[in-house]
């Protein structure tokens, strides 16, 4: 084996080794002293919940935070095909593959289809001491897959991906030092988003960085080794290899589309006020709303006023809607159809409504779930 290759595969796995040391190190500490939750119990009110998440510029980075790193794997696939024909740029081919390969594999496949998918660990929104209806699990602690997509946040492995920047250390250390800054920093105010959204806890941020980090030195020095290439010459490339790297790239291109597609965010408000009837004794809510996603509130307000939130992610043009019909029974029992709408694809789908209602209706309100 070449020497420098060798020394290259060493130095990957101490670094690979004492990493993965500090995030289950680090992990163990946290959880001892359940951080996670004595964190998110200052960011949540029972009152308002998770109100803050809704002000700027956390609902701006839900909704447009991954732009950047999905454009960047974009061009970043664009310039390494180019820098394969072409003597000036031939030398930064794989540090061009490396960032995109690390955002591919790191974020794309490991943390949003793999762990976020069948680790099962509930976001904090969906845990009962914070007005869920699951039972909260620590981090690195499996649940069932599909019963909640929290570890690790896929969110901050799009600011994160920044950090990546490091491997010009060569080239410029000022460049290196500057996007390793900017990766941390935008990382952290994505998880920060995140948190107060409650989506996320600081240990799945946390192992966002530690999967991004792992699958960067995994790419840097045992697969890529972009230093290694710096004085490689341009080689002619056959028509038939032309073809194959156009369709590995066009390949690439529709899995980011596909990633960027079923992660997109979704978020809809929608309000009703419902008019009662004087002759009305009885409030029979029907609808297809889950009952624990539900808040009644029983005030002094002459009508009914429901608010619901729906957040999530969807495909490009998938719409939600929502239907509240009444009727007034000859017993006084005043029957509010309330029926939610989804039109397209939601990987996945929250809804909460909050309920004023009047207090004559206090122990006079039921609810039914709506048939199929």
């Amino acid at each position: 084996m070449d020497p420098q290759r060798k020394r290259y595969y060493w130095i990957g796995a101490i670094l690979l080794t004492l990493w993965l040391a500090v995030l289950l190190t680090a992990t163990l500490v946290w959880n001892r002293f359940d951080a996670d939750r004595v964190i998110i119990r200052q960011i949540w009110s029972p009152e308002t919940g998770w109100s803050l998440g809704n002000d700027q510029p956390w609902r701006f980075l839900y909704e447009f935070g991954t732009i950047p790193a999905f454009a960047l794997t974009f061009i970043s696939l664009l310039a390494w095909y180019r820098s394969l024909q072409s003597p000036k740029w031939i030398r930064f081919r794989r540090y061009f593959l490396l960032y995109s390969l690390t955002s591919i594999v790191g974020a794309g496949l490991i943390v949003n289809a793999l762990l976020k998918e069948y680790t099962g660990r509930p976001r904090p929104r969906e845990v009962v001491e914070f007005g869920g209806n699951w039972e909260y699990r620590a981090a690195l602690e499996l649940g069932i897959p599909g019963q909640g997509q929290s570890f690790p946040c896929g969110h901050c492995t799009m600011g994160f991906i920044f950090a990546s920047g490091v491997m010009f250390w060569n080239y410029s250390p000022p460049l290196a030092i500057g996007s390793l800054v900017l990766g941390l920093g935008y990382g952290t105010l994505m998880s920060t988003a995140r948190l107060v959204q409650g989506a996320h806890y600081v240990s799945d941020a946390f192992w966002s960085l530690g999967v991004m980090g792992a699958t960067f030195i995994c790419f840097y020095f045992f697969v890529l080794q972009p230093p290694l290439s710096d004085s490689v010459l341009v080689r002619k490339i056959s028509n038939r290899t032309k073809w194959r790297l156009r369709i590995g790239i066009a390949a690439c291109l529709i899995l980011i589309t596909v990633l960027y597609s079923t992660r997109r965010p979704f978020f809809k408000e929608h309000q009703r006020i419902v008019s009662l009837s004087l002759e009305a004794l009885h409030i029979e809510l029907v609808t297809n709303v889950p009952a624990e996603n539900w808040d009644v509130e029983f005030t002094n307000v002459d009508h009914l006023i429901m608010d619901l939130q729906v957040n999530g992610f969807a495909f490009p043009a998938s719409k939600h809607d929502l239907d509240v019909d009444t009727e007034l029974s000859s017993k006084g029992i005043m029957q509010i159809l309330v029926n939610s709408k989804t039109f397209g694809y939601f990987p996945e789908l929250h809804e909460g409504v909050t309920l004023r209602v009047p207090m004559r209706f206090q122990h006079r309100l039921s609810l039914t779930p709506l048939p199929p």
